[in-house]
């Protein structure tokens, strides 16, 4: 080790990236590859009442346009979803059924002899909606906001421990100079410059190999497997090259679950590439409110800080960060 420490040294894998040979997940090639594009919902909350999927499939070249209603088989417990970093809800299910939960979201698939002929045929699908009232306004849910209870978890609880200390209100009123703000935080988008891709090549006997853009191959081949109802001995997840993440790759994304459902349904491999647009719809940093009054002397030493966050999360996972921090006199 002391032969390394202070030494310039090359990455590993530099060579291959700035050469190009770094092969990432949409760019396995094989024989019978069938590629795939997603109809993406136009509504942010409700149901689909109807497809009309005849104006796809009469385009040259397409093989089929895969809904909920025609899919493989899927688990229908939330337990078969649950990830290895997930939170504590219900985690999205993909082609699962009618229902509409946000903006965006992959409701068919359409999967074509080419990715030309995919996108086109794509735009021709006709989907009926019975919208629902939706809010995705943080400040129109003032109101409705519940508190965070302390982390249960270990992991999460050494990383966030409980910090509430003294007596703030106190030592703000008392203080000499007080400042108080609310600052708000805006989405902040995770869209790094390699798009989420999966090829997903279906082999003998139903076994599958998936190359995905994952931060955690093993988290993803365990999704499939509870998703799909595989075995794990069936499945083999690859990702040699990343092009960024920065915690989008986390969790396994829907991209990846739609390949092996197509790749499953028409026994052949199948490549789904997001579109720049469509990666906005896989996670983000939500938005938040930030509330902090700090109390000070005259001399310049602060005597309090008290810091409050309201948080977006979602209505079926119940997802956040720590934020809040209340101090005592320092």
């Amino acid at each position: 080790m002391a032969a390394y420490i202070g030494t310039s040294r090359s990455r590993i894998d530099g060579v291959k990236k700035v050469t190009g040979a770094a092969k990432y997940a949409a760019e396995f090639n094989m024989p019978g590859l069938a590629y795939g594009s997603i109809v993406a919902s136009t509504i942010a909350k409700g149901r689909i009442t109807r497809f009309d999927t005849s104006g796809a499939k009469r385009v040259a070249g397409v093989i089929d346009v895969i809904t909920h209603q025609n899919r493989p088989s899927m688990a229908d417990n939330d337990k078969a979803y649950k990830d290895d970093v997930a939170p504590l809800g219900s985690p999205f299910r993909p082609l699962y059924d009618d229902r509409v939960m946000f903006s965006g979201q992959p409701i068919a698939l359409v999967v074509a002899e080419t990715s030309e002929v995919a996108r086109d045929a794509a735009s021709r699908v006709w989907v009926e909606y019975a919208q629902e009232p939706h809010v995705t306004d943080l400040f129109q849910q003032l109101d409705a906001t519940i508190p965070v209870p302390p982390p249960t978890n270990p992991t999460e609880a050494l990383f966030t421990p409980p910090r509430a200390r003294g007596t703030p209100e106190q030592a703000l009123a008392a203080a000499a100079v007080r400042h108080e703000g609310a600052y708000y935080v805006p989405i902040e988008n995770h869209n790094p410059m390699e798009l989420f891709a999966a090829t997903a090549v279906y082999e003998a006997g139903g076994k599958l190999t998936v190359y995905d853009k994952t931060q955690g191959v093993q988290n993803v081949q365990r999704y499939i497997c509870g998703a799909l109802g595989m075995k794990p001995e069936d499945v083999r997840v690859l990702s040699p090259f990343m092009g960024g993440g920065f915690g989008s790759g986390l969790r396994p994304n829907f991209e990846v679950v739609l390949a092996v459902q197509a790749a499953l349904a028409l026994r052949r491999p199948v490549r789904i590439v997001l579109t720049r647009p469509q990666m906005y719809a896989l996670g983000y940093r939500p938005a938040m409110l930030q509330r902090i009054a700090i109390g000070a002397n005259t001399d310049g030493s602060l005597e309090a800080i008290t810091h409050d966050a309201i948080t977006v999360t979602s209505q079926n996972e119940t997802f956040f960060r720590q934020n809040r921090l209340v101090g005592p006199a320092l």
